[in-house]
């Protein structure tokens, strides 16, 4: 039994020693080859960052809206004029109105705005010829 033990003992060391993989004539390893990447096509931001002003001006100017509504709404609770009434009650809805339709738009061009610039990716070529036995096309991009 011990004579066993003994055995792999040396088997284990003489293999430890002298790896077969080792004596193997291996070529090299070379290095991974270098592959160039075609640079992003660098589009300006532009229209996006006018979307973004502009949506931020027509929220700002819905609560400046909104609060000259409110006025109105003040002046035409204690006003006792009917005809004065009528005109403070409409204006007052007009520019509510008007204040829903800036904040909305606003939303909506802040929303666009964001789009163009962080999720739409730019086109390579504003014309393209697609040509071939069965069709022939001519491509404008805007």
């Amino acid at each position: 039994m011990r004579s066993i033990g003994v055995v792999l003992a040396a088997a284990s060391l003489l293999v430890a020693l002298v790896d077969p993989a080792a004596c193997a004539s291996a070529p090299a390893a070379a290095r991974f080859p270098e592959v160039p990447l075609a640079p992003s096509p660098r589009g300006s931001h532009l229209v996006a960052y006018a979307f973004l002003a502009t949506g931020a001006g027509l929220i700002g100017g819905s609560f400046v809206l909104s609060r000259h509504a409110d006025q109105l709404y003040r002046d035409y609770l204690v006003s006792s004029d009917p005809d004065r009434i009528v005109r403070l009650y409409d204006d007052t809805v007009h520019y509510d109105r008007l204040s829903s339709a800036a904040l909305i738009s606003g939303q909506v061009m802040v929303a666009a705005g964001l789009y163009f610039r962080f999720l739409r990716r730019p086109s390579s070529s504003r014309i393209g010829l697609v040509a071939g036995p069965d069709r022939c096309a001519l491509a404008l991009r805007f």
